[in-house]
């Protein structure tokens, strides 16, 4: 028998055990990164900008215990927020000026490999984890605040298909009975379609830092 068990630890494959799989939920709070932009020509001065709000979440997520410190998991979460945009162009001494709210939608599925620092048995089990997702966004339900002159803001919904990176520190806190509580701190760095979407456009990528609590069940 210990020849077998000897085996496999050489091969990398992962050994039968109790608690290899583990699911849960979670909800909590998002918030996403602005940017801003100006262009300054001899004939012409253009700034804008847009300022997220935060908004709820929602996850769900799934995985696997492939070794005592080494696990893999697949989430879907869901996230909303309100965001204001403003452009403001002066051209010859005449200004053209907006300020438009929107509501933005994120759906995000993901894969991550987590690093814990504990073993399986332990009631505290922190953990580190990094992963790759893609994103679809989608920005509708415009309000006009402000209008001057003759602008032209965005279009009533605009939408994106996004990948991006995702790291994140969390802890887990568990019962004998195989139930537990999950705090994280995710943050996702990816492309921004809102700062496409600006006049003049913006150049930074869109973060989103998230801060989730919900269940784990280990079975």
């Amino acid at each position: 028998m210990n020849w077998v068990i000897a085996s496999l630890l050489a091969a990398g494959l992962p050994l039968c055990a109790e608690n290899l799989w583990f699911a849960g939920a979670g909800a909590g709070l998002s918030t996403l990164s602005g940017d801003a932009a100006s262009s300054v020509s001899a004939a012409t001065t253009a700034v804008s900008q847009y300022k997220p709000e935060n908004g709820p979440l929602f996850h769900v997520f799934a995985g696997r215990h492939w070794r005592e410190y080494l696990s893999f998991q697949a989430v879907y979460s869901w996230n909303r927020n309100e965001v204001a945009l403003l452009s403001a162009v002066t051209t010859g001494g005449a200004e053209t000026t907006y300020e438009q709210a929107r509501r933005s939608r994120q759906h995000n599925v993901a894969g991550d490999a987590m690093l814990y620092f504990r073993k399986r048995k332990s009631w505290v089990r922190p953990y580190l984890s990094i992963g790759l997702g893609v994103m679809h966004f989608r920005s509708h339900s415009p309000v006009l605040r402000i209008s001057k002159g003759r602008p032209s803001p965005p279009g009533p919904v605009f939408t994106a298909v996004k990948p991006g990176l995702r790291a994140a520190a969390g802890i887990e806190l568990m019962h004998p009975s195989g139930w537990g509580f999950r705090y994280a701190f995710l943050e996702t760095i990816q492309g921004n379609p809102v700062s496409a979407q600006l006049s003049p456009k913006g150049s930074r990528g869109l973060a989103n830092f998230q801060n989730t609590f919900g269940f784990v069940r280990y079975f």
